[in-house]
């Protein structure tokens, strides 16, 4: 960044006190959010959002569960489940057009007569493949659902991409991954003119690895989480790990922490000061576009991402133990970058209960109770066979606070 920059704003313009009133009428019909925020609804002195408590993905989830329990939201939702489990699920509620026409005027990544090979997986809750086609039917480009492709059938899929004049790929993480490694091995791909990445969390890939194997293919980018949905963007010639706020999203940083606030009145749950779960700086991007950009510096222990998907350790250990074959466990986060809560391998380091054999269906049972019990990964995942492992300890790192932590970071080799 160049010397010659004014140094970063750590707050932004205040949202006003009328505006701030009508974003905090929708907690009055949510018990929890209704004590929450009590002293503010009732208070006749203007508010400002720094004088308001910062809201927590526990009170958050709970504020949906009794949203849903109740009479449901009533303006037509779709509700994304990004992680958690069954008993404990990350929950969160958006509106039908997924603010995909607010993203697209922002973002514009997605031009007319573009053709969007969406390989984002379907399965489960997350809606970030719906939210893809959306935004290129939006955009007046078509939208061909590739889903989920094993391994050895990616190849074909890039030639019936190429063949049908696809020219942009939507793609998670390990599809990232996999097409970095395409490109290594020698394949060209001079049909593809775009790679959008990113959504409803932080893909760490580095963009100047992108470049350096897809010379000539601009990549477009989305940040946010799976409670705020998206909250910021970037494109060609944005600094790696800057992104523009979007018009809906407004973002403090306080103590390090980005947390989001949700501008538009018509959400449920109001999202209000959230605490994303990530670490960031407000700053100016290289590409000198004129509004907010935060910088997204990694993931707030404990926890971690993992394939592109929120994890947190505390859930992962908790799936350990009701095996019934742990009686202690403890995430371990392997990374080249010495630990910027972006995950290159996790493990499992379990303690096993008195009498359960350490062998290999023992580990590959334990993994899959995990895997399979978490509603952010998938246990039939080819990378989560290499990235996610058990492994048998005798006893867990101490940190010294008399406590073994759910979560260490260690460099890998």
């Amino acid at each position: 960044m160049s010397s010659t920059k004014q140094p970063p704003r750590e707050v932004q313009a205040e949202i006003s006190d009328t505006h701030l009133r009508l974003i905090l009428r929708g907690a009055r019909r949510i018990p929890s959010l209704h004590r929450k925020y009590l002293d503010s609804l009732e208070s006749r002195e203007p508010l400002s959002l720094r004088d308001l408590p910062v809201l927590t993905p526990h009170e958050l989830s709970a504020a949906t569960t009794e949203l849903l329990r109740d009479k449901g939201p009533d303006d037509g939702s779709v509700i994304y489940v990004g992680g958690g489990t069954l008993a404990r699920p990350s929950m969160s509620l958006l509106p039908q057009g997924m603010f995909v026409e607010e993203i697209h005027g922002a973002w514009g990544a997605v031009s007319p007569g573009d053709v969007v090979a969406n390989f984002f997986p379907a399965g489960r809750t997350w809606p970030t493949h719906c939210f893809y086609n959306k935004l290129a039917t939006h955009a007046g480009a078509s939208a061909l659902s590739v889903n989920e492709v094993p391994e050895d059938q990616f190849d074909r899929w890039l030639g019936f991409c190429a063949e049908y004049g696809v020219n942009v790929i939507a793609a998670p993480p390990d599809i990232v991954g996999r097409l970095l490694r395409y490109s290594a091995a020698g394949h060209s791909l001079p049909w593809l003119r775009k790679l959008l990445i990113g959504g409803a969390f932080h893909d760490p890939t580095p963009v100047r690895e992108i470049a350096r194997r897809l010379p000539g293919v601009e990549v477009w980018q989305l940040y946010g989480s799976a409670e705020a949905w998206m909250v910021g963007h970037r494109g060609p010639g944005c600094a790696d790990g800057v992104f523009h706020l979007l018009p809906h999203q407004h973002a403090e940083i306080d103590g390090g922490r980005i947390l989001v606030t949700t501008t538009g009145v018509h959400r449920a749950p109001p999202l209000i000061r959230y605490l994303i779960g990530d670490r960031g700086a407000l700053t100016d991007c290289d590409c000198g576009r004129p509004g907010r950009a935060i910088q997204v510096l990694g993931r707030i222990a404990p926890s971690v991402v993992y394939q592109g998907r929120p994890v947190r350790a505390r859930e992962l250990v908790d799936l350990a133990l009701e095996t019934g074959d742990v009686t202690a466990a403890q995430v371990a986060v392997l990374t080249a970058d010495g630990g910027d809560g972006t995950a290159g391998t996790v493990e499992l380091r379990v303690v096993l209960a008195e009498g359960v054999p350490d062998d290999l269906y023992t580990r590959e049972w334990i993994r899959f109770q995990a895997l399979s019990g978490h509603l952010a990964l998938d246990p039939r995942a080819a990378e989560h066979t290499e990235g996610f492992q058990v492994v048998v300890v005798d006893g867990l790192e101490d940190d010294g606070s008399g406590e073994p932590p759910v979560l260490v970071v260690e460099e890998s080799g």
